[in-house]
């Protein structure tokens, strides 16, 4: 009985332990493709990226009917860069508009890719025409329509997308091995693109590679020596990497079990199960939906390992029974008060830690026998959990926060605004947005090194946190690009007061940093309510008044 009761214990634990787990990369994904979307819709109603398309639409044309061989032969087959790093080529040097274009915005839509994590970025026009990529790959100026990959998932994004070019819509393809990308996985992203936010003129598409999602599922803390968590897509075969077998699993093994089988249908569980090896296993499973994306995510442990603490009590108790009847009678009494007691107390403390009290004392480990060998490895569940807290904790701030400045990410100064929009009234204070971008940053790290960029985008975050007050909020939404929200504002003038002081703290704060090339600051404005009183409005209004005031002089502040 005291066997069958510890085990349930010990299983119960285990269940708790894997659905928390389960939870947290859940989480961390969700965030991520969230973020990933955002991003998406921010850039694809920008200045920068509806002018680039208008530019490079107008140039494209120029080129005549035969431009799919002629850039292919500029940027691919005469470019003097390695395959790989075809995207280092500027400007192809041949005094055509295009080329002039592409000097101008490849710099842009190139440090996009790099500081975001994106493998690739598309333009497309309505035609379906692939305008311009950062990486100039085989699919660079092909047709998605009509061309050699028009029945690549590439091609399948721009389509459903073309198919209904409202604002707002979006369309997220699984991942897939693309050839034109060295045949490795990948999803895309896509979103139509508006002139003056009506008239359709293209789409916007980010090439997402799988090396995040792989590295989170691929986080083992907690999960002990057997134990690992997998995501699972539609037709049944891995998207992450499994930690059991040798080689690539991404989109090469097959995984058809139960709980898979239930997670794909819609249904969340725990239970027990032969997993994809063969091993019977303690599984969490559950959907994971977002978009067009149905996979599964799967929590596993052996059953073995959960269960391995009872091994040395069973030892126990197999040598007490030849030890001789007559000898457990006389002292059964003490040792069933001495064991009871102690495996109910352990019962108990179980329940807390499945509910999370980790700040419990496992006062009975101290003992030397079977049921100190059983307090010892609830000491070891309780180490776990305590480490599945920190790491669901950790994760929560990584996906909150930028790591280098340790500034709040574009997610939480968006759900701020959000918040402030919705509760503002006209009895409040007014309240600005303002929008920063470093000047020269990219000069910076090209001549100086990454080493100092990293020093002055540290350095700026000090300098803009130093100018906030009670109420304040600033965060890092790419990378030099920062958004500020100055909160209790006497008036709307105040905000230009404020722009202009942190202009001036910026020019002199960074020369100590980078004192052969100045870093300077470009601030755009906006208002609430005399500019906008909704999120959308007021991050454009602001964004735009940022690229004026570049387009200006730079070093100053625009509304």
């Amino acid at each position: 009985m005291s066997y069958k009761f510890a085990a349930e214990q010990l299983i119960l634990s285990a269940e708790s332990k894997l659905v928390a787990l389960l939870d947290s990369r859940k989480e961390s994904l969700l965030q991520y493709f969230d973020t990933v979307k955002r991003d998406l819709f921010i850039h694809a109603r920008s200045p920068q990226t509806r002018d680039a398309v208008i530019e490079i639409s107008e140039a494209w044309a120029d080129l005549g009917p035969h431009q799919q061989s002629t850039l292919q032969s500029l940027y691919i087959t005469d470019n003097p860069f390695d395959v790989g790093q075809k995207e280092a080529l500027l400007n192809a040097e041949d005094g055509s508009a295009y080329s002039q274009a592409h000097k101008k915005y490849h710099p842009f839509f190139r440090n996009l890719a790099a500081e975001h994590g994106y493998f690739d970025i598309f333009l497309v026009d309505k035609t379906g025409n692939i305008l311009y990529t950062v990486k100039k790959e085989d699919d660079f100026a092909t047709n998605l329509l009509n061309g050699k990959w028009k029945d690549t998932h590439l091609a399948r994004a721009f389509t459903m997308v073309n198919k209904n070019p409202s604002v707002g819509n979006a369309y997220l393809t699984d991942f897939e091995r693309y050839e034109p990308s060295f045949n490795q996985p990948e999803a895309f992203f896509a979103t139509p693109i508006h002139k003056n936010g009506e008239e359709y003129i293209g789409v916007l598409i980010f090439e997402m590679p799988i090396k995040y999602i792989n590295s989170v599922m691929q986080i083992s803390a907690g999960m002990g020596e057997t134990g690992e968590t997998i995501l699972i897509g539609s037709d049944e075969l891995m998207r992450s990497n499994s930690r059991f077998l040798d080689g690539e699993s991404i989109l090469e093994a097959s995984v058809h079990t139960e709980s898979a089988v239930k997670a794909l249908s819609g249904v969340s569980g725990v239970q027990f199960e032969q997993d994809y090896r063969g091993m019977e296993v303690l599984t969490a499973f559950a959907p994971f939906d977002f978009m067009s994306l149905h996979w599964a995510i799967i929590a596993e442990i052996e059953r073995d390992e959960i269960l391995s603490p009872l091994r040395v009590f069973v030892s126990a108790l197999a040598f007490s029974v030849l030890a001789g009847t007559v000898v457990i009678f006389i002292v059964g009494y003490f040792l069933a008060s001495d064991i009871a007691k102690p495996i109910a107390a352990m019962s108990s403390m179980m329940n807390r830690i499945a509910n999370n009290e980790l700040d419990i004392n496992i006062s009975v480990s101290e003992r030397k026998d079977e049921v100190g060998h059983m307090a010892k490895a609830l000491e070891v569940f309780k180490s776990n959990a305590i480490e599945k807290d920190k790491l669901q904790k950790e994760l929560t701030y990584m996906a909150h926060h930028d790591m280098l400045t340790g500034l709040p990410t574009r997610q939480l100064i968006t759900d701020r605004l959000q918040d402030m929009t919705k509760s503002y009234s006209k009895e409040h204070f007014p309240f600005a947005v303002m929008f920063a971008d470093l000047d020269n940053f990219k000069t910076v790290n090209d001549t100086l090194g990454h080493h100092i960029g990293d020093e002055v985008l540290k350095a700026a975050a000090r300098i803009f946190q130093e100018a906030l007050r009670d109420g304040d909020f600033v965060a890092r939404i790419g990378g030099d690009e920062f958004v500020l929200l100055f909160t209790n504002l006497r008036e709307a003038d105040e905000a230009m007061e404020i722009a202009e002081k942190l202009v001036v703290s910026i020019e002199t704060g960074l020369k100590l940093v980078s004192a052969t090339i100045p870093v300077t600051l470009s601030l755009g404005i906006a208002v609430c309510p005399d500019d906008a009183e909704d999120t959308t409005s007021l991050i454009r209004h602001a964004d735009e008044a940022m690229y004026r005031a570049k387009q200006k002089s730079k070093n100053c502040c625009s509304r």
